[in-house]
């Protein structure tokens, strides 16, 4: 029932997706038309209130006070800020990396580092050390050496030091050690040296196996206590290499004696004890190994690492019923799957020691039990691949494109995964999945910043800006609204004096006055009804989201029934399907997770088609746009009726001259401050469109890095695919290998098993004829002598 649903909702999903166009034209003219209607309800004066001199005089300076704190408070900051933008966005990237949004950093810091005027900064090298550090947090080794490298170009400074250490953790991580001779020599030239450099330095060389240059690097480090322990024990580790076990033991028994503060000191006191355990085994101690190795609380990372060596000391020193309850906490303990058949099979082993016999043929067994089927539909699916290496060039390529391929048992993909080298080659699939999403994040990153420039409402991006619009709107609209009372207030007086040339033209201005007075109180009056327009939109586009996120999660739900099944299927492999119903499993799931995918993109679309869409409303765009050059066609109205009546203020009796050349003198003044207001717009329009244009200069810069990233991916996917997936096709046959030599060691276990039992039986005859023989002789000796 819920496919059904899911189907249906992904039919209309498509609907949607094909009128697309047509529905989100009719969206914004509705929403135009909501809004409209809402502005129009508002009460309209045609009939203006009469207003005092002294009033007007009141408004006007309160207005004149208002453009001043405008100017203030948005336009000369934002001047000033377009000016130090340089200066500016190195802030903004510096919180995005103090935040730990190193993808965001690393673009903004790209951005001040490519601008040749940085470099006359102080904070350069800063930047170009963020830079680096955000894309080493992100992975991205070799890009992260290029900018740690230019810091290290630039000689001692703030940043010199810890620059050198990110290079040698680089090469270390990689695997590649050129250039860090150059490095250690930049350090021999320096007169101080941080602990965390001797500890890099030391820590490189030592991943480098020369542990007898590293060693002199770790006893400096020591010195300094965020570093003691650890530098003490890579210390011992060193010596123990180099031979020198009696100095390693002095170490690492120093090591041990210490009281550890932090839970990175204790992980170093367990090394200690786990390394002074090995020393002793190897010197056939077992008694003071076993010491060390019980040492280790269950609570450690190591503690299962252990148990283990605990146990292989326990069967040197033949005390195998304490190493078989160890291997039984040992299994408890949920070890690497892949150790679990070994366990098992050291379990039958010492079982066998102690004659039991039928608690051995259990354990070798539950092993063929386990692998025999698992190792049977392995070769089968060999078997079934007519070229194995191409068949694994193309998982590889699907990994890298972020899938996961679903085409081996649970515990195949577990013993696969499990080797190292497979696990480096995963991990470098990993990292050039992530890249590749880094790339297409970035790219879509782009393209919503490009969009959301395309539009006048592109001063959202902008909050104070948009805030200092909006206010200027507010504003401008209670200038006009006094205008429009000054007005009307003279126009009552000077009516009854204009002639008949005038009352002409006056009709002529008022039938036009009252169109463009409508249009005027249609729109937002105040700040306020502007906030109510911009969650009026919202709450359209809301409702039209919410039903897209019933959508998703219907999807997600029938992405989580697939999963369940899958781990089912899994875990409760049925052993009667054949082969081939095992591969129509196998292709009706994926198609149906190819669907799925295919409603997420489907609605990913549509997602972004509504936020293209609504991204189109806000401070700025087309209707308010409109709505302030109707005010200005307005406003010039109002000021050519204000100056047919002041051409006709002469004929005004002399008792109310006074009062309407006060207001006049207000009314006025309000052409000077709509020209303020005017010149506010334009500075902030102007700011915007510095802004906009140094931003699509950088996402110009960007994407043409991300061209050259993408490039260079591209090779390094091809030489990975092939690498890799000789890697995968070794250790798939490994594998089958090692499952053979499992069942192979199960098969050999039972008949050592009965062949144990048939020498212990023999034994025991052996025994019984060699007590009756002596029994016998005893009876005749006794027999001698009664005779």
């Amino acid at each position: 029932m819920q496919w059904c649903s899911i189907r249906g909702r992904a039919m209309r999903l498509r609907c949607w997706q094909a009128m697309v166009h047509p529905v989100m034209t009719a969206r914004r003219m509705v929403a135009i038309m909501l809004l409209g209607a809402l502005w129009l309800s508002a009460p309209q004066a045609h009939a203006q209130e009469a207003i005092a001199a002294s009033t007007a005089r009141e408004r006007v300076e309160q207005l004149d006070a208002q453009i001043d704190e405008l100017e203030e408070r948005y336009l000369v900051p934002a001047v000033l800020e377009s000016r130090f933008r340089l200066e500016t966005r190195f802030n903004d990237a510096k919180v995005a990396y103090l935040l730990g949004d190193f993808p965001r950093a690393s673009v903004l810091f790209v951005a001040v580092v490519d601008n040749k005027q940085v470099r006359q900064f102080d904070s350069y090298g800063e930047a170009l050390y963020l830079l680096g550090d955000s894309l080493y947090q992100m992975r991205s080794f070799r890009a992260a050496r290029t900018f740690f490298r230019r810091v290290v170009e630039l000689g001692p400074g703030g940043f010199y030091q810890p620059a050198i250490v990110r290079l040698l953790e680089i090469a270390g991580e990689i695997g590649d050690y050129s250039g860090v001779d150059a490095l250690y020599a930049r350090l021999d030239n320096l007169e101080e040296v941080t602990p965390a450099l001797h500890y890099t330095r030391g820590k490189t060389l030592y991943q480098e196996g020369r542990y007898r240059a590293a060693r002199p690097w770790f006893q400096r480090a020591a010195r300094d206590s965020e570093y003691a322990l650890i530098a003490r024990y890579f210390e011992g580790v060193t010596l123990a290499a180099d031979g020198d076990i009696a100095e390693a033991r002095e170490v690492f028994t120093g090591l041990v004696a210490q009281n550890p503060t932090t839970p990175e000191d204790s992980r170093v006191v367990d090394l200690g004890h786990l390394a002074l355990g090995r020393l002793a085994y190897e010197e056939q101690q077992f008694d003071l190994a076993i010491d060390h190795y019980l040492q280790l609380p269950r609570t450690s990372p190591y503690f299962e690492r252990s148990l283990y060596e605990l146990t292989w000391s326990l069967v040197s020193k033949e005390s195998y019923q304490a190493a078989l309850r160890n291997l039984d906490i040992l299994l408890i303990s949920d070890p690497d799957p892949r150790f679990v058949p070994e366990a098992k099979l050291l379990m039958a082993d010492l079982s066998m020691r102690l004659r039991q016999y039928d608690q051995a043929r259990l354990w070798f067994n539950d092993i063929i039990a386990t692998f025999t089927p698992v190792r049977t539909e392995l070769v089968s699916f060999i078997e079934s691949q007519p070229d194995l290496q191409s068949f694994f060039v193309e998982l590889v390529r699907q990994d890298l494109e972020g899938l996961r391929p679903d085409y081996m048992p649970e515990m195949v993909s577990e013993w696969v995964e499990g080797e190292p080298l497979m696990a480096d080659a995963r991990q470098l699939v990993a990292d050039g999945s992530l890249t590749q999403a880094d790339i297409d994040e970035a790219q879509k990153a782009l393209a919503e910043v490009e969009q959301m420039l395309s539009y006048g409402s592109n001063i959202e991006a902008f909050p104070v800006l948009s805030e200092g619009w909006k206010r200027g709107i507010a504003l401008e609209a209670e200038l006009i609204s006094l205008e429009e009372r000054l007005v009307g207030a003279e126009l009552e007086g000077a009516r009854e004096v204009l002639g008949p040339s005038e009352r002409q033209r006056l009709a002529t201005l008022e039938a036009e006055v009252e169109t463009l007075r409508v249009q005027h109180q249609s729109g937002p009056q105040t700040l306020d009804e502007l906030q109510s327009r911009n969650s009026a939109i919202r709450e359209d586009f809301g409702r039209l989201n919410s039903e897209l996120e019933r959508v998703a999660f219907d999807i997600e739900s029938l992405q989580v029934n697939l999963d369940g099944i899958d781990t089912y299927l899994r875990q409760n492999p049925v052993e009667s399907f054949s082969a081939e119903d095992r591969q129509k499993v196998r292709q009706i799931r994926q198609d149906l997770r190819e669907e799925v995918r295919r409603l997420e993109e489907e609605h990913a679309g549509l997602s972004q088609e509504i936020v293209a869409v609504q991204r189109q409303f806000g401070a700025r765009d087309a209707t308010l746009v409109q709505q302030r050059e109707a005010r200005e066609v307005y406003h010039r109205r109002l000021m050519e009726l204000g100056e047919l009546i002041d051409e006709q203020r002469a004929r005004l009796a002399s008792s109310s001259r006074g009062d309407a050349l006060a207001i006049a003198e207000q009314r006025r003044r309000l052409p000077e401050l709509k020209a303020r207001l005017n010149t506010y717009f334009q500075g902030i329009d102007q700011v915007i469109e510095e802004r906009v244009v140094d931003i699509r200069a950088t996402v110009e810069v960007e994407r043409q890095e991300l061209a050259t990233y993408q490039r260079e991916l591209d090779a390094w996917r091809s030489e990975t695919e092939r690498a890799v997936s000789s890697i995968a096709l070794w250790n798939f046959t490994r594998v089958d290998g090692e499952f053979d030599a499992l069942i192979r060691r199960g098969h050999v276990g039972l008949l050592d098993v009965g062949w144990q039992r048939k020498e212990d039986a023999t034994r025991d005859i052996n025994q019984l004829f060699e007590d009756r023989s002596t029994e016998i002789n005893v009876l005749r000796e006794a027999f001698r002598e009664v005779r």
